[in-house]
């Protein structure tokens, strides 16, 4: 089961040392921590959405997708992960969903 991340120390090393994978509407940033917890966050530009209403729409519908995508299967144990939103408009919860599977399927193609 997934947790969501917290602990500033681990954010600041996921986008230190962390390795990156670009989607269109999507930014996913990793890290190996190799304590066996999976962890995730979500980001959303304040500079392209002032309103925190908005942000906070957006942040929902992104972990929804993420809790009901297969990437959570796919994250070996260990493995932290940040996800930042991109697009510059509000997409829907289907286009939200099949920018994360070509995320997932570029996560795939990277660690095997």
């Amino acid at each position: 089961m997934a947790q969501y991340l917290k602990n500033k120390k681990k954010i600041d090393l996921i986008f230190e040392k962390g390795s990156t994978i670009k989607g269109r509407r999507l930014l996913l940033k990793t890290y190996d921590f190799k304590d066996g917890v999976v962890e995730f966050g979500v980001s959303v530009s304040k500079k392209f959405y002032p309103s925190a209403v908005k942000r906070n729409l957006i942040k929902r519908r992104v972990r929804e997708q993420v809790k009901s995508s297969g990437l959570l299967k796919i994250i070996p144990k260990g493995v932290s992960f940040f996800l930042i939103y991109t697009s510059k408009e509000i997409i829907s919860s289907s286009d939200l969903k099949d920018a994360l599977e070509s995320l997932v399927k570029n996560f795939d193609s990277g660690f095997k």
